[in-house]
C-alpha cells in the first residue's frame, strides 16, 4: 500500500497543529549560527511545499522536490494560489537531478527516515550534497530508535468536529530498524488506509554517509536546540557543510 497517494489532500489539514514558523526559525538559527544567507535553497521531500511558500515569502527562490507526484501537484496548486515562483518537481531523492546548485538544502518531517533502504538514504544525501555550493549547509531532521521504541507514531484524533479523524498503529522491529505504521483516515464520510514505513537511521551510519558525500562539520543536535542528542532524544537535527 503506498504511501502520501490519498493522503496528500488532505496533508495540510492533518499537519495544521504543527508550529511551522517554529521550524522555519530553527532553521534561519542554525543558519544564522554558520553565518550564512543562503538566497537559493532546496528541500528535499517538500510534501505540499508548505515550508518552501513560507521561505518564498520572505524572498527565498525556492526549489522542492518529492517522490510524491499527489504531493507534488499540490504543492504547484498552492504556490500558484499564492502567485509563487517555486520550482517543484516529482523526483526520487537518491536519484535528485536538478539543473542548479544550491546555496543550501534542507529535508524535514523525518523525511529521510522513510528511504529506509541505508543504500538509497546513503546515495540521497550523496545526491543533496551535488548540488550545493562549496560550504552550503544541508539541515535535516530524523526521528530515533528511542521514538519508535516509545511507540510515539500510536496515535489517534478521532474528534467528530476535525477534517480528518485518524488512528495509526505503530510495529518496531529494532533488529531492522524499521517502524511500520499502519494508518487509518476518515474524511467525512471517506475512509481510507496508508502504510508507512521509517528506519532509525543511527548516528554512526548518518556520519559516514555524510562525510562519504564529503560533507565537513557534521554536526548532530537535540531537535530545535543547539545541544547535543541525548539518549531519550526522540528526534535529531543534523546540520553539515558541503564540499
Amino acid at each position: 500500500m503506498s504511501s502520501f497517494t490519498h493522503v496528500a489532500e488532505h496533508y495540510e489539514d492533518l499537519m495544521e497543529g504543527v508550529p511551522y514558523a517554529m521550524w522555519i526559525a530553527y532553521l534561519e538559527l542554525l543558519w544564522s549560527k554558520l553565518d550564512v544567507k543562503p538566497a537559493n535553497v532546496l528541500e528535499v521531500c517538500c510534501g505540499t511545499g508548505k515550508l518552501c511558500r513560507a521561505l518564498a515569502k520572505k524572498g527565498v527562490k525556492m526549489t522542492g522536490v518529492d517522490l510524491s507526484q499527489q504531493m507534488i501537484d499540490i504543492a504547484i496548486k498552492k504556490a500558484n494560489e499564492d502567485n509563487l515562483d517555486i520550482a517543484f518537481s516529482c523526483q526520487d531523492a537518491s536519484k535528485l537531478d536538478l539543473p542548479w546548485t544550491f546555496d543550501a538544502a534542507f529535508s524535514f518531517f523525518d523525511s529521510l527516515n522513510y528511504i529506509t533502504q541505508p543504500a538509497d538514504c546513503r546515495s540521497a544525501i550523496a545526491a543533496t550534497a551535488s548540488h550545493l555550493r562549496q560550504g552550503a549547509p544541508f539541515v535535516f531532521d530524523l526521528n530515533t530508535a528511542y521514538a519508535f521504541e516509545q511507540r510515539m507514531f500510536d496515535q489517534s484524533d478521532l474528534k467528530p468536529n476535525r477534517k480528518v479523524r485518524y488512528k495509526w498503529v505503530s510495529r518496531y522491529d529494532p533488529q531492522s530498524r524499521i517502524c511500520r505504521v499502519e494508518m487509518s483516515f476518515w474524511a467525512g464520510e471517506r475512509y481510507f488506509e496508508e502504510v508507512h514505513e521509517q528506519r532509525a537511521h543511527s548516528m554512526e551510519e548518518v556520519t559516514e554517509w555524510m562525510k562519504a558525500a564529503g560533507f565537513t562539520d557534521v554536526t548532530f543536535y537535540d531537535a530545535y536546540t543547539l545541544d547535543r542528542p541525548k539518549g531519550k532524544s526522540d528526534r535529531i537535527h543534523v546540520v553539515g557543510l558541503a564540499s
